[in-house]
């Protein structure tokens, strides 16, 4: 399919029109540019758009436990908790596509990996500063 834009649309309301468009194919692009409606999706689209929301939720939350994005985590945190038991629209599966791409963006998934592996490993590095060899019993035959 090829979408072409208007020069007025923006990225988010290109996506749901192509979307829209995918669905629908008499769907026709209007001549003056107005804010998209949002459209129902198939179950298998609204599945998909809730998965990405709880996923998106889980990392955030994650990333506020962690201290990782301090600056953000607790906002998005709050914006993926309030989406929850909503029925998905076009525009939704537009906003947990933007929310995956800053996920990839900043990282978060690296950050937090490093983040857990920093909390595991100094239980290990405690252990062995205090490990004392005069404490082991000695093995005799």
């Amino acid at each position: 399919m090829i979408l072409f834009l208007h020069p007025c649309f923006k990225v988010e309301d290109a996506v749901v029109l192509a979307l829209a468009q995918h669905r629908r194919p008499n769907l026709r692009l209007p001549s003056e540019p107005k804010l998209t409606e949002a459209y129902e999706l198939s179950d298998g689209e609204a599945e998909d758009v809730l998965f990405k929301e709880a996923w998106l939720t889980y990392f955030w939350g994650r990333a506020k436990l962690h201290g990782v994005e301090d600056d953000i985590a607790e906002e998005r945190l709050q914006f993926w908790i309030s989406r929850s038991g909503q029925s998905p629209t076009s525009h939704d599966a537009v906003d947990v596509e933007r929310g995956l791409l800053e996920l990839r963006k900043l990282s978060i998934e690296q950050q937090l990996w490093e983040a857990s592996r920093r909390e595991i490993d100094q239980p290990s590095l405690a252990s062995v500063a205090n490990y004392n060899p005069n404490t082991d019993s000695e093995i005799s035959l």
